[in-house]
């Protein structure tokens, strides 16, 4: 497969943990062989060969666009690769050519201007991008048609925003709302379902139109004109990038990818590695203290199942709650409990109340998480079999920088004081109260 073709299945393979390819589809074949790999050899592009060492030093799934040469062509791959006991699986689920990067610039920063007719992108029952239109010429090009939606809406907002079409995928509608570019400028968006004569959900239609008014956004970053809004904005871009390259490079060095080290020194590199990702988990959790106590902070208003929100956190946790033979307990696919909550808002407060529950529960217990409703309010809990909160800390808790005398657990002491405000946010609550049989029971209350 040489240059632009919209995929109909994915492309697949599969790479030993040393990272030979071991099998291929023929376009990965090839476009290894064209690379100026051997079969059975080293993944020749790099960046297919970083992120399957990248997911067997983590030992988790991970999905990404990755960049790719093929000869004088460049090329931009959707791949999704999971770690088994003695290969990564991976799964490529879109094939493009790129521009060159001045190019690729241009496309994310030229929007239509006040008083222009919107962009108009609408996509197939697949979320295939399959028409556009308005004052397109500088933001789509003929490379995109095919591609999915996801792929489309993070090359212009960031996998930060995308979060914020979430109702895309659920082919719910998206009511007027301010996001922000990755060239930092203000889009309003909405979008809607789109249905047959049948009444079937036949695709997705989203609109794009220059805000004429520029608003603090909803979630994280916002108008850098925003009074005390530096931190998100200005400082988090520049401090992630460096962290992200350290803890790349010492992972490389710590799994001895490229050659045998004496034992201490790989030590060393993973201590890196952590306190690198320790420091980065403090920048996200200062830029989402920047945000919600930032005045006039508010959050979407999306529908929401939270019986699929705690299936979601609780599968992306699935492999730190394995590594301590703890038993994540989670509603089947036959609850459903509607809620009207920003979506990851809510997933972003339940991952925290979840990885609080593994990083102070014995090993081999169980983590419960549950949904219900009552008095007009949704309810999603996570119960653990913990040391539990004592009755004269359960506010204490929530308190900003808290953490009740844990230390070198790697907390920063913000998750539960950012989890309280993003719930109050979202016209609920963030309570905490003993569980049965011993352990902390967390509650989040959300309207319906």
């Amino acid at each position: 497969m040489n240059g632009t073709a919209p995929l109909t299945r994915a492309v697949t393979g599969e790479v030993s943990h040393e990272g030979m390819l071991l099998r291929a589809d023929d376009a990965l074949e090839q476009l290894h062989l064209r690379a100026g790999g051997e079969l059975g050899g080293i993944v020749a592009c790099p960046a297919l060969l970083s992120l399957t060492q990248m997911v067997v030093s983590l030992r988790m799934r991970l999905a990404r666009a990755v960049r790719v040469s093929d000869g004088a062509d460049n090329l931009e791959l959707w791949v999704e690769a999971e770690p088994s006991d003695n290969e990564v699986k991976l799964s490529i689920l879109s094939w493009r050519k790129i521009e060159n990067v001045a190019a690729s610039s241009k496309l994310q920063a030229v929007w239509p201007d006040q008083g222009q007719e919107p962009v108009r992108l609408g996509f197939d029952r697949a979320l295939r991008l399959v028409d556009a239109r308005g004052p397109v010429e500088d933001i789509v090009r003929p490379a995109d048609f095919g591609s999915s939606a996801k792929i489309i809406l993070e090359r212009f907002f960031g996998t930060e925003q995308f979060a914020q079409f979430q109702n895309v995928e659920k082919f719910l509608p998206i009511s007027r709302r301010n996001v922000t570019t990755l060239n930092d400028g203000n889009m309003l968006v909405w979008g809607q379902a789109e249905r047959n004569t049948d009444g079937e959900v036949s695709g997705y239609t989203l609109f794009f139109a220059q805000n004429e008014k520029i608003v603090g956004p909803t979630g994280l970053g916002g108008d850098q004109s925003t009074p005390g809004a530096l931190f998100g904005n200005q400082l988090a871009p520049v401090l992630r990038q460096p962290l992200n390259r350290i803890i790349a490079n010492a992972e490389t060095i710590g799994s001895e990818l490229l050659g045998p080290i004496r034992e201490n020194y790989a030590s060393y590199a993973r201590d890196i590695a952590n306190a690198a990702r320790h420091l980065t988990a403090l920048v996200e959790d200062l830029g989402d203290l920047e945000a919600v106590e930032r005045p006039g902070f508010a959050t979407a208003k999306d529908e929401i199942e939270l019986g699929d929100v705690a299936r979601r956190a609780a599968g992306l946790l699935a492999l730190k709650a394995a590594d301590h033979s703890i038993t994540l307990v989670v509603p089947d696919d036959q609850t459903h409990v509607p809620a009207n909550a920003e979506f990851r808002r809510v997933l972003q407060v339940m991952l925290n109340l979840i990885t609080n529950a593994i990083r102070y529960s014995p090993d081999g217990t169980e983590i419960r998480v549950e949904v219900g409703a009552g008095d007009g309010c949704a309810r999603i809990s996570v119960a653990d079999q913990g040391s539990g909160v004592g009755m004269d800390n359960h506010e204490r808790i929530f308190a900003k920088f808290e953490r009740l005398g844990r230390t070198g657990d790697g907390g920063s002491g913000l998750g539960l004081y950012i989890s309280r405000r993003l719930a109050r946010a979202m016209g609920g609550d963030l309570t905490v109260e003993d569980a049965k049989g011993g352990g902390a029971k967390f509650t989040l209350r959300l309207p319906q």
